[in-house]
């Protein structure tokens, strides 16, 4: 973003993409999340060890999908904010077409 008031609708949405690469990077977290525990489980060796990494699976697990979730939503919001910006300078250009015009009116 630049230094000034406004938005470029550009670089917002190149933020928006990033963004989204990385919520969908990040779109198989939970699963391998639980795979690992699982494992880790399954390996512990003792009854007591297990369930405990079963229960920290069972008390984690949606954290991981939200993580996700909330990746994808910012990259969501991101984008929208950069088209709605875009849309407001074309709603706004006519505006700023013929400024000297709109400012004999003025005076008028």
């Amino acid at each position: 973003m630049s230094d000034g008031t406004g938005a470029n609708p550009i670089e917002s949405m190149q933020g928006g993409e990033y963004a989204e690469a990385l919520a969908t990077a990040m779109a198989g977290l939970a699963d391998m999340f639980d795979m690992l525990v699982d494992d880790a489980a399954t390996d512990a060796g003792h009854d007591d060890v297990a369930s405990g990494f079963r229960s920290f699976k069972e008390n984690h697990s949606q954290d991981f999908i939200d993580v996700q979730n909330h990746g994808l939503d910012i990259a969501d919001h991101i984008q929208d904010g950069a088209a709605h910006t875009a849309e407001t300078d074309v709603e706004s250009q006519e505006d700023f077409e013929r400024p000297w015009e709109a400012l004999e009116e003025l005076k008028s």
